[in-house]
């Protein structure tokens, strides 16, 4: 009996035929059948493997063993090299400190590649679930971005220094103090190394590769993988404001700025969740539960402040450079400001909702002068309903500045923006066509007294300018930076007119423009020798190996006021023109920068009536 009962457990293997039909192998179980019933149905001779051992012994001696061996070497020289040489680690995991980095708390690393995303790497991921960056761990440090790695302890003292000393200028992404760098770090790791690599210490080499991988990045996710994500529109508006925006908006910069202004239609950041309207809101929602869309939800604090921010930035360049189109829905700016005030989440809520209704006056300016004739070219006369937009346009200001905090109403930047916003406001008067031209006398008087107002608030912004501490000097955000450059462009303009309705002599004696140059660019200087003591601790932008923002900004002011000056003093004619002297090279009090390009000088030297041909980059407007 124990003989027969061993016949059907010795066949509990299927036949090679079942084996491969993926079918079941059904034998009869009587003793000295060597078929199975499929087999003998399509008369085929069964045949059965060989039955292996149920249990693999994977021991050192067996040919996986071994294998697992040598990948596990393979993997612990990759990790000693890793501590020698700081080459990145994956992007969702920390990365362990070199012992032989001579700043254990910050490291750069050299040249990037850039095409890489964070998460190519051989190494494996390690969990960073158990992570505190309170204790001592050996993983301790984060790879920002490739070539930029810093410790968690040097990461809260950068967030920190953000807090403190960037954000509350630009308020649209603040982080909130209970937030560490480690859970920000898990939760926003793209914002995390953003926020990093603008306030961390790096060399000329690494910003240059840092900002190539930033554009890549974001290429990467936005417009390949398509990504809708409220980290991505907040880093690149942060990227914006703190990046290398000199004197008018660069190429890149508009680039990503587009980019932000898609993500913010995506998002539906740009209108209101509900609209309110005849259709009924249960109508709207049942349509998008057929359509099998998600019912929209209502817009947090967060969401509010990031659309303000692209605002903020996309209506700058849109009015003062005319680079990019303004976002549309300005209603809604009006609803957030006031969501924002009523909630005081932040202390710089104040700041923003402030700053955001001045921005809402610059873009009335817009509306008020943007007619099609001087789109095209053509100079209108300052008619009386020009001068009574401007005196409605000044009086809200007024009021709005008087409505403001007190600590608002000195604080430099809020102080800043508003005297450029008045340069806006007066600054189309000077490509109206004069009075002698037009016939009519009383808009030569109008005219005459908005270019007066223009003179006395450029001279009051500079005045604002020059108050900046050199500190927050040497990390404006752009749209400071864009105000300053409008002032300036705004200000040879009006020096350098020529026409009925205006005396450049007495214009002239009443700014001084080569001694207000100057000492901008003095104070520049001293602000680069103040980043320079805080290379340290902080970014310090440079422009190439050789030279920082700072000294580039303070060589541009050397040129513009050494060549106004000799421009000024060279010829009193209608048409003045430059002293040949002020382009002798043998004279080392004038600057000639290279830098300074073509759009500099047509919007300097040709014609200083409004021409569109002459402006193509917008500077004037």
């Amino acid at each position: 009996m124990d003989g027969a009962l061993a016949t059907p457990k010795e066949r509990l293997r299927a036949c090679v035929y079942c084996n491969k039909s993926k079918t079941k192998c059904i034998w009869r179980g009587e003793q000295g059948d060597a078929s199975c019933l499929r087999c003998i149905r399509l008369s085929r001779t069964c045949i059965v493997g060989s039955k292996k051992a149920e249990t693999r012994r994977r021991g050192p001696g067996t040919r996986v063993g071994q294998l697992e061996e040598k990948l596990d070497g393979i993997l612990s020289l990759l990790n000693a090299s890793h501590q020698l040489q700081h080459t990145p680690l994956s992007s969702e995991s920390p990365s362990q400190p070199s012992p032989l980095s001579s700043a254990p708390d910050v490291y750069t690393g050299g040249s990037l590649d850039t095409n890489a995303g964070l998460s190519n790497t051989v190494v494996p991921m390690i969990s960073t679930s158990v992570l505190d960056p309170d204790t001592s761990t050996p993983f301790d440090h984060a790879d920002v971005v490739p070539g930029l790695c810093v410790s968690f302890t040097e990461a809260e003292r950068l967030l920190d220094l953000y807090r403190t000393d960037y954000s509350p200028h630009f308020p649209f992404v603040p982080i909130h103090p209970s937030t560490g760098a480690l859970e920000l770090f898990h939760k926003h790791p793209f914002l995390f190394r953003t926020i990093i690599q603008i306030v961390a210490p790096q060399n000329a080499a690494v910003q240059r590769d840092v900002a190539q991988w930033f554009r890549a990045y974001i290429a990467e996710h936005v417009v390949v993988n398509l990504e809708k994500r409220l980290e991505l529109l907040q880093a690149i508006v942060l990227f914006i404001a703190w990046g290398d925006v000199h004197f008018y908006v660069e190429s890149p910069a508009t680039t990503l700025l587009q980019l932000a202004v898609g993500l913010v239609t995506d998002l539906g950041l740009s209108k209101p969740p509900k609209i309110p309207g005849h259709v009924p809101s249960h109508v709207v929602d049942e349509a998008r539960r057929i359509m099998g869309l998600r019912s929209r939800i209502p817009h947090s604090l967060e969401d509010m402040r990031a659309f303000l921010g692209c605002f903020y930035i996309n209506s700058t360049a849109a009015i003062l450079f005319r680079h990019v189109p303004m976002l549309p829905r300005y209603s809604y700016v009006t609803t957030c400001c006031d969501a924002l005030e009523k909630a005081q989440e932040y202390d710089s809520d104040v700041l923003l909702v402030n700053v955001i209704r001045l921005q809402r006056i610059l873009c009335r300016i817009r509306a008020a002068f943007t007619s099609s004739d001087m789109e095209n070219g053509i100079n209108t006369g300052f008619s009386a309903s020009s001068a009574m937009a401007i005196s409605s346009i000044r009086a809200d200001m007024e009021t709005l500045k008087r409505a403001a905090p007190i600590d608002i109403q000195t604080h430099w930047s809020f102080k800043v923006c508003y005297q450029g916003t008045l340069v806006r406001l007066y600054e189309p008067a000077i490509y109206m066509r004069a009075s002698s031209l037009s016939g009519d006398y009383d808009s030569g008087a109008r005219r005459s007294e908005a270019l007066c107002c223009c003179l006395d608030a450029i001279k009051a912004f500079f005045e604002s300018y020059a108050a900046i501490p050199l500190p927050e000097l040497t990390y404006l955000p752009f749209p400071v930076y864009s105000h300053f450059t409008f002032s300036v462009v705004s200000a040879t303009r009006l020096l350098f007119l020529s026409d009925s309705d205006w005396n450049r002599q007495l214009a002239c004696r009443s700014l001084d423009f080569p001694t207000i140059i100057q000492s901008l660019s003095d104070r520049c200087e001293k602000a680069d020798d103040w980043s320079v003591g805080e290379e340290w601790r902080r970014k310090r932008k440079f422009v190439d190996d050789a030279r920082s923002v700072m000294a580039m900004h303070r060589d541009k002011l050397r040129w513009i006021g050494s060549w106004s000056a000799a421009k000024l003093g060279a010829s009193s004619t209608d048409e003045p023109q430059i002293d040949h002297d002020a382009r002798n090279p043998d004279r080392s009090e004038i600057l000639f920068p290279i830098d300074v390009d073509d759009v500099w000088w047509q919007a300097v030297l040709e014609d200083h009536h409004y021409d569109e041909t002459n402006d193509p980059a917008g500077l004037t407007r």
